[in-house]
């Protein structure tokens, strides 16, 4: 299997399974907020937006991973700058 590369190009692999991004928080509703981390403790937030039967999803990704600790992430989920998947990642 070959190894996969996420954002920050770091590789994962462990054993036959692929190591990627699970869910660790989340705060559900209207608005809605997902935090992600990966077993390097690399993290990304999701948010989606609900209105009526439109959902709208946006990231966001820590300029500093290294220095922004997770459970800051969480705390000023609602203050962080969200794009698009394309923009976040690239």
């Amino acid at each position: 299997m070959p190894d996969i590369q996420d954002y920050l190009f770091k590789y994962h692999k462990k054993g036959k399974h692929v190591v990627t991004y699970g869910v660790v928080k989340r705060e559900t509703g209207t608005t809605s907020y997902f935090q992600y981390v990966n077993i390097d403790g690399y993290w990304y937030m999701m948010k989606e937006v609900r209105v009526d039967a439109v959902v709208t999803t946006t990231y966001s990704v820590p300029v500093h991973v290294d220095t922004t600790s997770l459970a800051d992430g969480w705390t000023g989920r609602a203050t962080l700058t969200y794009t698009t998947f394309d923009e976040a990642f690239s």
